[in-house]
C-alpha cells in the first residue's frame, strides 16, 4: 500500500476518562439525563461492548448510576476485560441468555414504560448522540482551516450502529467539505437506508433549535460490506493483519471488532484502486479506546469475578444468581 497523503483522527484520545467515538455522543445524551432529572441511566449491547462501559465510566464521573442489559457475543480479551472494568465502576448489569432477544425487548420496553431509567439505545444512536459527531466533523473542518490537514477525499470509519456515520455525513455536508465517507460494516444492526434516515434526523432536530441550519442531501457515504467477515466481534485475517501493521508501523493499538476491519478496508480500497487513489488524502477515523485501564484491573480479583461466570471457553454466559447481575 503506498498513499501520498495518510492521516489517522486520534479519536482513541478524545478523553482522559475513555476515548473513541463513545464519548462524543455521550457528551449530549448524559447532559440531557442530568437536565431531566434522571440519577440512573441505562444501555444494552453485547457482553464485551463498549458503549456500556464508557457509559458506566462517565455516569461514575457525573454520581449517575450506569446500568446495562447484555447479550451474548463471541468472547475475547477486550470482552473480559470489559467486564471487569463493569464490575469495578459497579455496573449494575441484566444478562440475557442466548436467543432470548424476545425477553431482551420485553424487560426494555416495561423498564421504559415505568421510567425509572434515562434510555439509551445501542451506541447511542439518537439524533442527540449523533450530534456529537456532527460536532466531530466541524471540528475537523476546524483543523482543515487551520492547515494542520489537508481536506480529505475519503473517510474511513466503521459503522455499526450508525450514529457516528450518519453524524460525520451531516457535518460534511454542513461543513461544505465534498469528502466521500467509506462506512466499513462491523455489524447487522443498521444499513445504508437507516444510516441516511438517522443523519436526515438529526438535521430536523438541529433545525428545531436553529432555522439556519440548511437542508442537506445526505449522498456521501459509501457503505463497505465485504470485511464484516462471520459475524459482529467475529475477527478477520485481514483485520488481524491491519492491526499488526499498525501497531508495528505507528505504535498505535486497534481492536478486531470495529478498527480492524476498518484498517483492513482501507487498506483493500488503496491496493485496489492504486494508480487513481495515490495522490488522494485518506483520513481513518480511529473510534476506538485507547486509554489504559491496567490500573484499575490490577484492583480487580480476576478469579473471584470468574466464579460469577462459568463457560467463558464454550463461548457462553451462564450466571448464578448473585447480586451483581441480573439473570433473565
Amino acid at each position: 500500500m503506498e498513499l501520498d497523503s495518510l492521516w489517522v483522527k486520534r479519536d482513541d484520545l478524545t478523553s482522559q476518562l475513555y476515548g473513541g467515538n463513545k464519548l462524543r455522543k455521550l457528551e449530549f445524551i448524559l447532559a440531557d439525563a442530568k437536565r431531566k432529572g434522571y440519577d440512573s441511566v441505562m444501555t444494552r449491547g453485547g457482553i464485551g461492548s463498549n458503549f456500556c462501559v464508557a457509559n458506566a465510566t462517565i455516569c461514575n464521573k457525573l454520581g449517575l448510576l450506569p446500568v446495562a442489559a447484555l447479550v451474548d457475543q463471541p468472547i475475547n480479551p477486550i470482552v473480559k476485560k470489559n467486564l471487569l472494568i463493569n464490575l469495578y465502576y459497579k455496573n449494575e448489569l441484566y444478562y440475557i441468555r442466548k436467543g432470548s432477544r424476545a425477553k431482551w425487548l420485553k424487560l426494555w420496553l416495561n423498564l421504559k414504560k415505568r421510567n425509572i431509567y434515562y434510555m439509551l439505545t445501542p451506541g447511542g444512536s439518537v439524533p442527540l448522540g449523533t450530534l456529537g459527531y456532527v460536532n466531530a466533523e466541524l471540528e475537523l473542518k476546524n483543523q482543515i482551516d487551520k492547515n494542520n490537514i489537508p481536506e480529505p477525499d475519503y473517510i474511513f470509519v466503521a459503522c455499526g450502529s450508525a450514529g457516528t456515520v450518519a453524524g460525520l455525513a451531516l457535518g460534511l455536508k454542513l461543513a461544505e467539505i465534498k469528502a466521500k465517507i467509506i462506512a466499513v460494516q462491523v455489524s447487522l444492526f443498521i444499513g445504508y437506508e437507516g444510516t441516511v434516515k438517522l443523519a436526515y434526523d438529526t438535521r430536523d432536530m438541529m433545525f428545531k433549535f436553529d432555522k439556519s441550519v440548511p437542508e442537506v442531501k445526505i449522498d456521501n457515504i459509501i457503505f463497505e460490506t465485504d470485511y464484516f467477515g462471520e459475524g459482529y466481534a467475529k475477527p478477520t485475517d485481514e483485520g488481524l493483519a491491519a492491526m499488526e501493521l499498525i501497531k508495528k508501523t505507528q505504535k498505535m493499538e486497534l481492536e478486531s471488532t470495529y478498527t480492524g476491519k476498518t484498517l483492513a478496508a482501507l487498506i483493500g480500497f488503496a491496493n485496489q484502486k492504486h494508480n487513481s487513489i495515490k495522490e488522494k488524502t485518506i483520513l481513518f477515523w480511529n473510534t476506538f479506546n485507547s486509554r489504559d485501564f491496567s490500573e484499575i484491573l490490577k484492583k480487580m480479583k480476576y478469579k473471584d469475578f470468574l466464579k460469577i461466570f462459568t463457560g467463558f471457553s464454550k463461548n457462553e454466559l451462564v450466571a448464578p444468581d448473585v447480586n451483581f447481575i441480573r439473570k433473565i
